[in-house]
């Protein structure tokens, strides 16, 4: 069974030079002790790749302290909190964190007792190389006719894929380096596109092939689209204030909400990392903070916030969504975990995942299916969570080295639609369609 695969794997791991069998990112991680260092770790270091053997036993062997050391500082150059990237937070210390890897994993000892091995759904996954391979997947989206729409982040174009053919066609971006991050399809059957580079929102018309911009002036993460025909984005790395925007189309007019200052995260460096924006049925827009740990709502016509912290320290909420009866279901990055947040009680409830270490990225519901679809960043797998019997699928992927990013459904086959996302990619980029054959 998966579950215990996955487990006798671990007494493999990090014994020799090289790994004898194919070893999962969660099972490696299984090798470190839980507890909030181990989540504030999977929090920091595991979200741009896996934690997999090119990071752990880069030659072939263990790395030493000292290599954990320099690598821990090669990586806060890249993203640490006083950087142009802050995602790692402001207390990373690489003496320390080399100490507690190098202690840790030196022990590689496998766990006392197996978990209950999940349940295993059958489904059809095709896998699709995008045209670059070192490119970067950020989101994808399904529009109206069937055709899959793909943000090339590091190729700096958009791309349609034809799920039948497998072939991708490009769309220029309407400015220079443009860095698609995300893509929501709109109604009408435009795309809404957030522009990293440039810091534009971007709407593009397929019958017409035009775009029209709006500036937003800051570095997005996500977009949101309400029953008015406006777009909403966060400032990724807002903190003080943090910031929420809204652009009306009809107007050209653009509107800025300050996010109430997190309490301990919200005057330091890296600050709480603005995360996933999310339209409820009510109109309010939802959001996520991966660091500071909070879940809001933002009523629009009195710019009132709610806030929720979660009821786990350092759970790490990435990309949730929220159900057609204003339930919110949230991925627990860090926590392994599904937090379903009842808004009008304020009632959190945590379902553990399958998988330990699985490190659930994002979230979408399929009200037809009646279920909530998690894709993975350390598992190589996709899972479902059934809302009437709360229990969960788990459908193995393909290619290890999957760091699922991003869902889409589409609404007429209700196939699920896959982007692999990481920097630096282990495997070459690719979008890939689930389909349950049972």
């Amino acid at each position: 069974m998966l579950a215990t695969a996955f487990r006798l794997s671990l007494a493999l791991a990090l014994t020799g030079p090289g790994d004898p069998v194919p070893v999962s990112s969660s099972a490696r991680l299984q090798l470190l002790p839980d507890g909030l260092v181990k989540r504030q770790f999977i929090l920091d270091c595991t979200g741009c790749h896996q934690f997999d053997a090119q990071v752990t036993q880069p030659d072939g062997a263990p790395r030493s302290r000292d290599e954990w050391v320099a690598a821990v500082r090669r990586m806060l150059g890249f993203a640490g909190a006083t950087t142009g990237f802050p995602v790692i937070a402001a207390g990373r210390d690489p003496e320390a964190t080399a100490d507690w890897l190098s202690r840790e994993l030196a022990r590689a000892a496998s766990p006392a007792s197996l978990p209950p091995p999940p349940a295993i759904g059958e489904a059809e996954v095709r896998e699709y190389l995008m045209p670059e391979a070192g490119d970067l997947p950020h989101d994808v989206a399904v529009d109206g006719n069937g055709d899959v729409i793909v943000t090339g982040m590091f190729s700096h174009v958009m791309y349609r894929l034809d799920p039948v053919s497998g072939g991708f066609t490009t769309v220029a971006l309407p400015a220079e380096r443009g860095g698609p991050r995300a893509v929501e399809v709109d109604a009408g059957g435009a795309w809404w596109v957030l522009l990293g580079g440039p810091q534009l929102m971007a709407r593009y018309a397929p019958a017409t092939g035009t775009w029209k911009t709006w500036p937003m002036g800051m570095y997005p993460h996500s977009v949101a689209l309400d029953s008015s025909g406006a777009a909403w984005f966060n400032g990724h790395f807002s903190r003080d204030p943090e910031v929420v925007g809204r652009i009306d189309p009809a107007t050209g007019g653009s509107t800025a909400f300050q996010v109430p200052l997190h309490p301990t995260m919200g005057t330091l460096p890296g600050g709480p990392v603005p995360y996933e924006l999310r339209t409820g049925p009510d109109g309010r827009i939802w959001g996520s903070e991966l660091q500071g740990n909070r879940i809001f709502a933002l009523t629009p016509a009195t710019g009132k916030f709610e806030i929720y912290p979660l009821p786990t320290p350092v759970s790490g909420p990435r990309r949730f969504d929220v159900a057609p009866n204003g339930d919110l279901w949230i991925p627990a990055y860090a926590n392994n975990r599904l937090i379903r947040l009842e808004p009008a009680s304020g009632k959190f409830t945590e379902y553990e995942l399958p998988i330990p270490d699985a490190l659930p990225y994002v979230a979408r519901v399929d009200p037809a299916r009646n279920v909530v679809w998690l894709g993975t960043g350390a598992a190589d797998a996709a899972l479902s969570f059934d809302l009437t019997t709360k229990r969960f699928t788990v459908y193995p992927l393909p290619s290890q080295g999957a760091l699922v990013r991003h869902l889409s459904i589409d609404p007429k086959t209700h196939d699920l639609w896959l982007a692999y996302g990481a920097s630096p990619g282990r495997i070459p980029a690719r979008i890939a369609r689930l389909r349950v054959t049972r």
